[in-house]
């Protein structure tokens, strides 16, 4: 191989010298790069920490300037408030204005913690460029209005919704008020509505036609030892497509998080009416344990013997006094009477009456109940502050016949029911005036010997017309 222009020889040192030097080039422009990227991230990291220096001052003036804005927003808010507590601001207008004016305060105070372009148009407070990692904020909780509050809020300042409908709405509202109290609105779960509805189908139709502040226990009482029809399906499940309703408003204003009253079924039908025990039932009743861990089972048997084999009311039984168990021409008795300084009456004039204690609840050891110092025959129940004695005893029955599988026909009442039944259903010669004496019902007839004869009737028959009541199957241990 010859150079062209001196016809020289290249040889193999030529090449090898000429490719070193091409090494050597090759070295120094990479150390040369690298130099040069050294500097360069020294440089960056130079301006990133004057940044991170700038955004420090930028974040304090942020902070100084944000504390004065909250601060006069706060004392805005807080005239605002006072104004609508006070009633400075009467007119539909005015309460708008200042309405509006307390959203815009929100909206500002929002602002003040976004960045954006709304803090840099704040003094001192340009977001900065190299964002320092912020601390997790904390979850903000959010607020649950009170059941009224919120029924305000999403119905009766509605102008949209009828009068009615308000009207309507608010009833119903109140008497869940009087039930459970006036609950914030995260607490009203499906348990609450479940516990509403079995006391609105408890409640006696006349409640819901005379006055609305009546005791809730007591009524629910009433309608169980008179026997009194309670609200139908249909009334019930008025009330729940209100509350439903409700509900739906609260939903879209992101109030509540489910709607707790709806897909309930209800019985639209006539409701099964309350009729006599069964032998059989009596046997499921007599072999399944009580559950209620407050109330023995003692006090269970002896209040349910004393219903089975008497017919008294769960009132007139849960009511007697020690004083109460006396002779009646030699007769043991249970004596159903006024007690004014307790403020305790039978129902009814007919109710006052005495009832022979039964055979087989003497054999049982019902005597054994009285104790010295109590007052009450069943000391072990507590008298509530509000309501009738016995309701705790009542609601308890009512869970248990419930657990064991007994059907929603058969109540405490219905011991009332089986007596009536069982003795108007004797082929001796027991008559109906006697049976209506034991029940305190009035007279079956009308007539005036009727009328006038009732309370002329002997002890000894009373006691005959008690003692033809039998259970082949009950049989409850103390």
């Amino acid at each position: 191989m010859t150079d062209p222009a001196q016809k020289k020889p290249i040889t193999k040192d030529d090449l090898l010298a000429l490719y070193q030097d091409i090494i050597k080039k090759q070295n120094e422009v990479i150390e040369t790069n690298e130099h040069n990227a050294a500097e360069q991230l020294r440089l960056e990291r130079y301006r990133a920490s004057m940044s991170r220096y700038e955004d420090l001052l930028r974040t304090k003036a942020f902070i100084d300037y944000s504390s004065q804005a909250l601060e006069q927003v706060n004392q805005s808010m807080i005239k605002l408030r006072k104004d609508m507590i006070t009633g400075t601001t009467q007119d539909k207008a005015s309460l708008a204005r200042k309405t509006e004016e307390i959203d815009r305060l929100h909206a500002t105070l929002i602002k003040l913690f976004q960045t954006g372009p709304a803090l840099s148009q704040a003094p001192g407070a340009v977001p900065p460029s190299h964002q320092l990692a912020s601390p997790t904020p904390s979850p903000v909780v959010p607020t649950s209005p009170r059941l009224t509050e919120a029924l305000q809020l999403a119905l009766l300042a509605d102008s949209q919704k009828s009068e009615a409908t308000k009207k309507e709405t608010a009833r119903t509202v109140a008497l869940f008020v009087q039930a459970f109290g006036d609950k914030p609105i995260k607490e009203i779960t499906g348990r609450v509505a479940g516990e509403f509805r079995d006391l609105l189908f408890s409640l006696p139709t006349s409640y819901a036609k005379g006055k609305q502040d009546l005791d809730l226990n007591t009524e629910v009482e009433r309608a169980q030892e008179f026997d009194l029809p309670t609200l139908s399906g249909k009334s019930v499940k008025n009330h729940f497509m209100r509350l439903s309703a409700l509900w739906n408003q609260l939903l879209r204003r992101e109030i509540a998080e489910k709607n707790p009253w709806s897909n309930w079924d209800f019985d639209l039908t006539k409701r099964n009416p309350r009729r006599a025990w069964t032998d059989d039932e009596l046997a499921l009743l007599s072999s399944s344990p009580w559950t209620c861990s407050t109330i023995s089972q003692a006090t269970f048997a002896g209040i349910t013997l004393v219903a089975a084999y008497s017919g008294m009311r769960l009132g007139e039984i849960c009511n007697l006094r020690n004083e109460d168990i006396q002779e009646v021409d030699g007769i043991p008795c249970f004596l159903i009477r006024p007690h004014p300084a307790d403020k305790w009456t039978p129902k009814t004039e007919a109710g006052t009456r005495n009832v022979p204690i039964h055979s087989v609840l003497l054999e049982w050891g019902i005597l054994d109940f009285r104790k010295d110092g109590e007052k009450f025959l069943f000391s072990e129940l507590k008298t509530p502050q509000s309501g009738p004695r016995g309701t705790d005893f009542g609601r308890n029955f009512s869970k248990f016949k419930t657990t064991v599988g007994l059907p929603a026909a058969m109540t405490f009442h219905s011991f009332r029911h089986t007596v009536s039944t069982r003795l108007r259903n004797q082929a001796g010669d027991l008559r109906e005036l006697w049976i209506d004496a034991l029940l305190g019902h009035e007279a079956s007839h009308k007539s005036q010997g009727a009328t006038t004869y009732l309370s002329g009737i002997t002890t000894a028959n009373l006691r005959q017309t008690v003692e033809a009541v039998s259970y082949p199957t009950l049989f409850l241990k103390a």
